[in-house]
């Protein structure tokens, strides 16, 4: 069963686009802002195989920062759980101190403070060990802060209160035993529709939130994330909307339906869609690169968790953390990519007992999180303990909750529904999805 989602939502008081000027992006089509309300009547049609999909590449180039020369390493007095991701943890050697160093658990501090520095060996140079109890360094050093991108200070060019639809090219080749059934060469055009806050300052660094509607859909299909009556969280993200790739890909379980690349592992067409389009935003736009979330419904969702599977702690384009509805993340060799070992933020939307994708899929998805986060409390949905994460919008406080025994930096939320139906939950994920990227606007999760 797939649902088929209109082609247009018009968003309630959305902020421009950037005006996108490189790499052959031009704006194509203006969408006035005007009242929006729920961004889907349908979940646009899902995959329908839960076993299905990709889950990313290794990450890019870059390495291991150096941890400097000479001196004998210290073991260190920090917190008590490591959680590292942009180094070796545990070892400080005189010299320059590299990335979250400096103690053998990797994260200074007494009580797990949110910094603190980790050097108190005996011989080994200062490390700058972050966040004890729940490892803060990642591969643009410490997650909590703001790392601006190069558009910050550029005028994006355009009138608020717009969503435009741009392009980009995309191009590669895949393997010759790809997934899908078109295994050649291959050149795309690739839509996207970018909302700013309706008070973008260019100086400010947002947050970035792509989004990625069912199959079938375009990037309008999205959700507003409504949040006190606003889009875009109150207008404090950018969003951008991504259309699903064009049907000659020969999706390999659901051919001509208009769905991501989402069964198709490292060979997926919406990975080099993905960087290319990080990087033009990254020219153009002002966010933070350690603010970058992946939202999505049904088809979307598969790619979202994909994308956060392959991306979290990417050394060039690292993904923070992932909002699926519905959808999952595959276990078929045939679809499955490199995934990081990075940890990562997520928040999952499903009912029990939905058929078309089943919630065993997100299971999987959610299961992987916990591992590579270091929860101490089970190895997955069926086996770990929750506390209520309220999230407004008329759900009582019980809809969602949150895992315990993970690290606070990089929260895990699930949003476990009654029913069999495949839908895309407006009433939970625009309050729900909202609520949690909240939580990475103060502290502990962005500090000064």
């Amino acid at each position: 069963m797939r649902h088929q989602i209109p082609g247009i939502l018009v968003m309630t008081g959305v902020a421009g686009a950037a005006l996108l000027g490189a790499c052959g992006s031009s704006p194509s089509t203006v969408i006035p802002g005007g009242t929006g309300g729920s961004s889907f009547t349908g979940s646009g049609g899902a995959t329908a195989s839960s076993s299905g999909g990709v889950t990313g590449q290794a990450p890019g180039t870059g390495g291991a920062p150096s941890t400097g020369t000479g001196g004998g390493s210290g073991t260190g007095t920090g917190g008590t759980a490591a959680g590292n991701t942009g180094g070796s943890p545990g070892v400080s050697s005189g010299g320059s101190p590299g990335v979250g160093t400096g103690g053998s658990s990797g994260g200074g501090g007494t009580g797990g403070g949110t910094t603190a520095s980790g050097g108190s060996g005996v011989a080994g140079g200062s490390g700058s060990g972050t966040a004890g109890t729940s490892g803060g360094t990642g591969p643009l050093g410490d997650i909590t802060k703001v790392v601006p991108t190069m558009g910050c200070g550029m005028d994006p060019g355009q009138a608020l209160g717009m969503t435009v639809k741009y392009s980009i090219a995309t191009m590669g080749t895949k393997s010759a035993m790809c997934a899908d059934s078109v295994c050649t060469p291959w050149m795309y055009s690739r839509d996207y529709f970018i909302t700013l806050p309706a008070s973008y300052d260019k100086s400010k660094a947002y947050p970035l939130v792509l989004e990625g509607p069912g199959c079938g859909a375009v990037g309008t299909n999205v959700y507003p994330l409504t949040f006190n009556g606003n889009p875009n969280v109150n207008n404090t993200v950018i969003r951008v909307g991504l259309s699903p790739p064009p049907n000659a890909i020969g999706h390999s379980t659901n051919p001509g339906e208009g769905c991501f690349d989402d069964k198709e592992g490292d060979d997926s067409v919406d990975w080099t869609f993905y960087q290319n389009l990080y990087d033009k935003l990254a020219g153009t736009l002002c966010f933070d690169r350690n603010r970058v979330f992946s939202v999505g419904n049904s088809s979307g969702s598969w790619f979202s968790n994909e994308l956060g599977c392959k991306f979290a702690g990417d050394p060039t384009r690292p993904v923070r953390g992932v909002m699926p509805n519905t959808g999952g993340l595959p276990t078929d060799a045939r679809y499955v990519p490199t995934c990081t070992t990075s940890p990562m933020a997520g928040m999952w939307v499903h009912e029990l007992g939905d058929t078309t994708n089943p919630f065993t899929g997100n299971k999987v998805a959610i299961a992987r999180a916990m591992k590579v986060n270091g929860c101490t409390i089970g190895t997955g949905y069926d086996d770990t303990m929750f506390t209520n994460f309220p999230i407004g919008g008329g759900n009582p406080d019980t809809t969602c909750k949150k895992i315990m025994g993970c690290p606070d930096l990089y929260p895990l939320v699930v949003c476990a529904l009654p029913g069999n139906a495949h839908g895309s939950h407006d009433n939970v994920t625009n309050p729900g999805f909202s609520t949690f990227l909240t939580l990475f606007q103060t502290p502990p999760l962005l500090t000064p």
